[in-house]
């Protein structure tokens, strides 16, 4: 659909569709606030995870459609699965047809697929944005009908033949933009060091535990000079909370932080996983990180954006089993300080 086209149909909305992981929330997000900034109708389609990043989500409407992964589990969960997705695109086929979307984007998670198909049976103009250097499972779906596939990195792995790709980048929120030219807080003779722990909504229970053991098993020394912001499952915060203080260590933990993008640029080290959003912003941020990359992630595609930044010796590429390592002294210890001695930590 050209720009004309568009400028045509300035009333009706335009769909954005986005699974329930940050990682796929905020490009969407970011793309939401420039529309509005030119003027357009948002119409957000995400599944109930998604709706926690969705506080701040400049859509004019939104509505949460039902999905699941199809490609795990057994029959039963294959089934099920389908189920889901089938209800889904049925409440966007219902939603849709409301509305009349001029345009959708989909932004990957399967809640995007039911989204995406339901505005192809409408005869409504779609395109797809895949964060990572591999093409996700529900986009590699949806990349032969789509009018573009944009893409964040230089190479996209598993990009089905004919699919017209379009390299454009991980857009950053307004949140990300507006701290992209803080300085690199200082760090005085003997003064603190900010630590920020985040592991994203899979695979985060490690993050709830490991690091608390790694940084506990510091010399006291460095432990008194370190502030920690970590954010854990709701399950263990408080666990968390106690093993910082029992090793006498500061800290500010909570399930989730909605000003993670400021958080970030007040640190000196980040601990995280290796989401291309996750990348993208400390790219954007500018901080040196730890990452660790989810050993389950499809494709494995986490470590390959980890290496972006590793290469550029911007970041420290921990595996997951290295960082598992850290009740043996090791692995995310051995990271966190080479990471402290070059920042200004270590001793």
């Amino acid at each position: 659909m050209t720009q004309s086209a568009l400028n045509g149909e300035i009333d009706r909305p335009i769909v954005l569709a986005a699974g329930g992981t940050g990682g796929h929330m905020f490009p969407a997000e970011a793309l939401a606030q420039e529309l509005k900034r030119r003027g357009r109708r948002v119409l957000l389609v995400t599944d109930a995870r998604g709706k926690r990043y969705a506080e701040n989500f400049p859509a004019d409407e939104q509505f949460v459609i039902s999905a699941a992964t199809p490609s795990i589990g057994g029959p039963v969960a294959k089934g099920l699965a389908a189920v889901s997705i089938a209800q889904g695109l049925c409440t966007a086929l219902r939603e849709f047809k409301k509305c009349r979307p001029v345009a959708a984007i989909g932004f990957g998670g399967y809640p995007s697929l039911p989204a995406m198909k339901a505005a192809a049976l409408m005869g409504i103009p779609y395109g797809v944005h895949e964060q990572n250097g591999v093409l996700g499972r529900a986009n590699r779906m949806l990349a032969k009908g789509a009018i573009f596939t944009a893409h964040a990195f230089p190479v996209l792995e598993k990009l089905p033949t004919g699919a017209n790709a379009i390299e454009v980048g991980n857009p950053v929120r307004d949140a990300v933009e507006s701290v992209t030219n803080t300085p690199f807080p200082a760090i005085e003779d003997g003064g603190k060091i900010n630590i920020l722990i985040f592991g994203g909504s899979q695979g985060a229970s490690i993050f709830s535990s490991i690091p608390v053991k790694a940084i506990a098993a510091m010399p006291a020394e460095i432990r008194a000079r370190l502030h920690v912001t970590h954010q854990a499952r709701e399950g263990d915060v408080d666990a968390v909370r106690v093993q910082y203080a029992e090793a006498g260590m500061e800290c500010d933990v909570a399930p989730f932080f909605t000003d993670l993008p400021l958080r970030m640029a007040n640190a000196h080290l980040i601990i995280s996983r290796a989401g291309a959003s996750t990348v993208t912003e400390l790219s954007a941020i500018g901080r040196p990180s730890i990452l660790v990359p989810l050993a389950i992630a499809m494709d494995d595609h986490q470590t390959g954006n980890a290496h972006v930044l590793s290469k550029a010796n911007a970041a420290i590429l921990l595996p997951e089993t290295s960082f598992k390592g850290a009740e043996r002294n090791d692995g995310a210890v051995t990271g966190q300080s080479r990471a402290a001695s070059i920042y200004g930590g270590g001793g």
